[in-house]
Parts: structure tokens; sequence; C-alpha cells
């Protein structure tokens, strides 16, 4: 909620529009979800569709097509309703899953920013940094950053509210602060062995907000503990450090973005693995369920031909 009020006070009308969008998908996906599982249909179980769209759309740029807002909407809907209905142990946000796969297929179209102050077309902080400054230097005021009033995401843009949501999380325990340590410490590495400036690079609200909202998400981590710092370790150090991609991409210039498929990656793998698993131990228990059924059909000949002997 604190990241929906910011980016509606800093974007307004394209935030306001994008938000409807994510609400009237949402709202699809909750009421069919009630219509095709009802309360005396197993299988069902609680799904979270609104949640799913609100976290896909909050990572698109104010200036993309409202096409692509209804297309990652519509996604988050359909792979979160396919995953509570079939198989729930996977541990993923569906919303940033759908925000990948549509990035990917339409080469970036949603990382379109807008500058706060005049609404024209401008780059990402970081897109910026990376083109025009030197990596040690900070080009936007650091208070700036952590208000939000720069160009990026719409609803994950400013790190205050992002702090402020995270930290009423994590005091109902529903974030793993050893994930956020372990990636602010991989950050750290990464930060001070690039020689960049720690100040700007931390200072980002979508980055904060894949890391605190999603990834540091104690449904969507495993149940090791010892797997947890790790994790987090190794997603700050990739998130930050790989800033700059190699050119001749789509995502040459970008940073934000590499926030963002870091922990979508980390996630898509997990639920793969999931998805192995599964695969495995329904097809092994398919084989037993056979095995019992050819070892009861030769029991029962074994009967009738003693019964008919006497």
């Amino acid at each position: 909620m604190p990241a929906i009020v910011a980016g509606l006070v800093i974007f307004k009308l394209p935030a306001a529009q994008m938000l409807g969008i994510a609400l009237v998908v949402g709202t699809s996906g909750v009421i069919a979800s009630r219509w095709v599982w009802s309360p005396h249909r197993p299988g069902g179980g609680p799904a979270s569709p609104l949640i799913a769209a609100l976290f896909g759309v909050a990572l698109v740029g104010p200036g993309a097509s409202f096409v692509i807002s209804i297309e990652i909407a519509v996604l988050a809907v359909v792979l979160e309703l396919l995953r509570v209905r079939y198989i729930p142990a996977i541990r993923a946000q569906a919303g940033l899953l759908a925000y990948a796969a549509i990035a990917l297929a339409t080469r970036g179209g949603p990382s379109v920013y807008i500058n706060p102050a005049n609404g024209a077309p401008f780059g990402d902080p970081l897109a910026t940094w990376y083109q025009f400054f030197s990596p040690a230097s900070a080009p936007i005021d650091p208070v700036r950053l952590y208000v939000g009033n720069v160009p990026g995401p719409v609803f994950a843009t400013s790190l205050l509210a992002i702090a402020i949501g995270v930290a009423w999380l994590a005091y109902a325990r529903r974030v793993s602060l050893v994930v956020l340590i372990g990636f602010m410490v991989g950050s750290l590495v990464a930060i001070y062995s690039l020689h960049w400036d720690p100040l700007f690079q931390l200072d980002s609200g979508p980055t904060w907000f894949v890391a605190g909202l999603v990834l540091a998400d104690r449904r969507l981590l495993p149940d090791s503990w010892s797997i947890r710092p790790t994790l987090g370790f190794a997603v700050g150090l990739f998130a930050i450090g790989l800033r700059r991609p190699p050119q001749g991409t789509w995502l040459s210039g970008q940073g934000l973005e590499v926030a963002i498929f870091s922990v979508a990656i980390v996630q898509a793998v997990m639920a793969v693995i999931v998805i192995v698993i599964w695969s495995m131990t329904v097809m092994m228990e398919r084989w037993k369920r056979t095995r019992r059924l050819r070892q009861r059909e030769a029991n029962l000949r074994v009967v009738k031909t003693i019964s008919r002997t006497s």
C-alpha cells in the first residue's frame, strides 16, 4: 500500500490508470477462482491473483503502453491460478514472472519511463549514470531517489515507501531479515569491487522492491535456514554487479531491470526444480500403483486357480 500511494502521488494519472487495470484484471481472477473452486470441489486453494496482478503492474514504467500492463496483469493472474490449482508447492511471485516474460517477449516493452516533473520520456537514473557519468559518481540527488521523484517503475520508484512496507512486514514476521542482510552484503561486495558510489547504487526503490517484497518473502523462501543467507548474498551480488550488461541487447545501459531479472531467474529456477520433483513423484506414485494392481491381479488368478482345483 505505501508503494501504491507513492506511485499515485508521483505519477498521478498514468499510475491511476495502471492501478485500475491491475484491480480489474485481478478482481476478475478472484471471481474466476471462486467460481471454479467451489467449497465442495477438491483441488482448490487460496489464490492471490489480485496481489499477483498488482506486483506485475508495479514494475511497469508509466510511459509504457496500456496493452503491456494488461498483458502482464492477465498473465500474472493465469500463472497464479495455475500454480495454486496444480502445483501449489511452487514458491514464486507470479506477477514478477509475468513481468519478466512480457519484458523478454517485447524486448523491454515495460521499461518506458517518464520524468515526473514534466511527463516527458526519460531514462531511469541507473541508465543515465551508465551512459553519461563516471562509475564513482552520483548524478542524481540521493534525496530525490529516496523519495522517488525520479523516472522509474510506476509503483516501485520510492525507496521511502518500499522501506515503510518492508518495515511493517518485518514487524509482522512476513519478511526474512537474514535474506535482506545477505542481499546487502552481496551488493556491497559488488559495489566496492567495481569502485562505484554505494549510496547511489543502493538508493534504489525498484531494487529493494524485488529484494524486500519478493525475494525476502518468507512464503516464497526455501525451508532450509542455511540456504536463505546464501541466496540473498548471491542475488545481491548479481543484481548489483551485472548492472553493466553487454552492448547490443535491449538491456544495454539498463540498471533497474538487472535486479528485477535476477530475482525472477532465481524464482523461475526454483519453480522448475519443484516441477521436476513433482513430476518424478507423480511418476513414481503411478508406477507403484500400477505395480500393486498387477500384484493384485496375479493374486486373484492364483486364488481362482486353487478354487477350481479344489
